[in-house]
């Protein structure tokens, strides 16, 4: 949620400013600006909705120096006047921000008894004003700024751009920020892929790193250490194209470069994975954490880890875990999944767990994230930009990962792969228009119903989640995934006639469950419809039947693509934005 670009060098800003605010756009945002200094003054242009170049954009003076901001509202509606950059009273700086300021409105409060007035109804604009007040006193900047940054609570990161001394500064606190280094100058953002066209040399920022960047200059200090550092790193650009190329969304983009990802995933030798398998093997438990889609692949992965590899692995959604803090010991495992590596509930609740002494291992989608500096043993799924708002590659590439290392535990890893690959040339012919057919014929005989369920069981309990979750979060219909057991402990009650009803079957020892779970509710009038193994497609219980490709022990990876094609098919019968739905943001840095 909400996004930071910046840049100064010997290139022009403007356009290498908004280039960087597009491709932040995966992130979420409901209104966007940019501050430019034309050698004079500080011009700032800001508007609510799609980035998108106009007049008014393009009247702005040509600049070397630059910050940008994608906001997604919190304190204060969606207006121009609350979008950022927020200009200083003088007008000697302007300043963004992403993250909360937990304490706003006692320090606004203060501030207005001492004579400070405020424009806009953001959480932003305190801490401007706090800059302000401490620069009375100060008479320094950078000292002000300082000052005012330790005040605030909550996961903050401000980046300032300065009149006078022409220069960028920055803090950073939870929520991210990353430099990079080009030839033709330096930038600055939410995440390394906003600048990946430009460098893949970074400087990884820590909490309460103070930046100062003017001309060729970097300088970065701790606040609370007064450490002083410059450590540049490369990093691995797995892919730098956000580019929707032949298709018309990103999602279906996505869902058909599951082919590919779930082999890019599993691409760890023995000897990579050794670290984490063998903190799994002296891990007392192994707790999964994730909030959202992660949590749904967190829940796949612990499934792995306990039916492959009899670990005793628990899932945990994030904003939840708290409630285990009294019983985690530091003998105790944590993985973390995130797609964005900066989910805000996750990074709390990883705090936590290094506080009791545990090892922490993660596998996340985007490099140089805190969540990977955090962790002990980093992975990454190798998956390429996700730019759709709704997960798709990166859930199934989370849960490849998951069952590569479940094999590994018990030596198998070489059978892991072979049955990886073949899913994936089974993938290959799957996404096709013979398959999409089906679907789009199923999708325009639902797109009118309100309610709609979804029933799992083993291997397929968190595949029905999360393809509930995959049509919640596109179409906006209500849909609600179950474990099938719970159909006759209540479920059952919400079922009439006409109610779709998916149940997900797969050749296992929960198929027969399943197949008595959709006779109970086709005999109480439910439309019923199969997805998963075409062996039971002959079965007479379903009003409609969408096979996947099967392959040993990964049906569930390969059920969640059938959801995830028709809650693609019918957002769009519906008209739907598909790639960025309404309320919702890809990378959840607030709580």
């Amino acid at each position: 949620m909400c996004g930071v670009f910046g840049y100064t060098g010997s290139s022009e800003a403007n356009n290498l400013v908004f280039d960087g605010l597009k491709r932040l756009e995966y992130r979420g945002y409901d209104s966007w600006g940019i501050a430019v200094h034309d050698e004079k003054e500080i011009k700032i242009y800001k508007n609510i909705g799609e980035i998108q170049r106009n007049d008014k954009f393009n009247n702005l003076p040509k600049s070397n120096i630059a910050i940008g901001h994608t906001r997604w509202a919190t304190h204060g509606g969606v207006s121009v006047k609350n979008a950022h950059p927020h200009f200083s009273s003088d007008k000697s700086f302007s300043l963004v921000q992403n993250g909360i300021v937990e304490n706003c409105e006692s320090l606004k409060k203060k501030l207005i008894q001492e004579g400070y007035s405020f424009k806009t109804e953001t959480d932003t604009e305190v801490i401007v004003r706090l800059i302000e007040k401490e620069l009375k006193r100060t008479k320094d900047l950078n000292t002000a700024v300082k000052k005012a940054f330790t005040k605030l609570k909550g996961r903050n990161t401000i980046v300032i751009l300065t009149n006078k001394e022409k220069k960028i500064l920055a803090v950073k606190n939870g929520s991210p920020l990353v430099v990079g280094i080009g030839k033709d100058g330096t930038y600055l953002a939410s995440d390394s892929l906003s600048f990946s066209p430009y460098t893949n040399e970074i400087i990884s920022l820590d909490n309460f790193d103070f930046l100062e960047i003017k001309g060729k200059e970097i300088r970065i200090e701790n606040i609370k250490t007064g450490k002083k550092k410059i450590k540049v790193k490369k990093i691995k650009n797995t892919s730098t194209d956000i580019d929707k190329g032949e298709y018309k969304h990103y999602m279906i983009k996505e869902i058909v470069e599951q082919k590919n990802t779930i082999v890019n995933a599993t691409q760890y030798t023995k000897k990579s994975l050794s670290p984490v398998l063998q903190a799994i093997k002296n891990a007392h438990r192994v707790y999964i954490v994730g909030a959202g889609t992660a949590g749904f692949a967190a829940g796949q992965i612990s499934y792995f880890l306990r039916n492959i590899a009899q670990i005793d692995a628990q899932d945990v959604r994030s904003y939840e875990f708290k409630s285990y803090i009294n019983i985690i010991r530091r003998e105790d495992l944590v993985i973390a999944v995130s797609q964005s590596g900066e989910t805000a509930d996750t990074i709390e609740i990883l705090e936590i767990a290094k506080e009791k002494g545990c090892k922490i291992a993660s596998i996340v989608n985007m490099f140089g994230t805190t969540i990977s500096k955090m962790s002990d043993y980093s992975y990454f799924t190798n998956a390429g930009p996700e730019i759709c708002v709704a997960s798709t590659k990166v859930f199934t590439a989370q849960c490849s990962w998951g069952y590569l290392i479940s094999k590994a535990l018990v030596n198998k890893e070489k059978e892991a792969k072979e049955n990886i690959n073949e899913l994936s040339c089974k993938f290959d012919t799957y996404f096709c228009q013979k398959t999409y057919k089906g679907i789009i014929e199923l999708s325009h005989k639902l797109k009118n119903k309100e309610h709609l369920f979804v029933l799992g069981k083993g291997q397929n309990s968190f595949i029905a989640l999360e393809g509930a979750l995959k049509i919640k979060e596109i179409s906006y219909k209500h849909i609600e995934g179950f474990m099938a057991g719970e159909l006759k402990h209540g479920v059952i009650a919400l079922i009439e006639k006409d109610t779709p009803v998916f149940s997900i079957i797969s050749d296992d020892d929960d198929s027969q469950d399943i197949i008595s779970a959709t006779e109970q509710v086709r005999s109480r009038g439910a439309f019923t419809i199969g997805i998963g193994d075409k062996k039971f497609e002959k079965y007479d219980i379903w009003d409609s039947f969408i096979s996947t490709p099967q392959v040993p022990e990964l049906s569930s990876i390969s059920n969640i693509t059938a959801f995830q094609l028709f809650s693609y098919f019918l957002s769009k019968e519906l008209g739907n934005n598909i790639d960025k739905p309404r309320n919702l943001a890809k990378s959840v840095t607030v709580k």
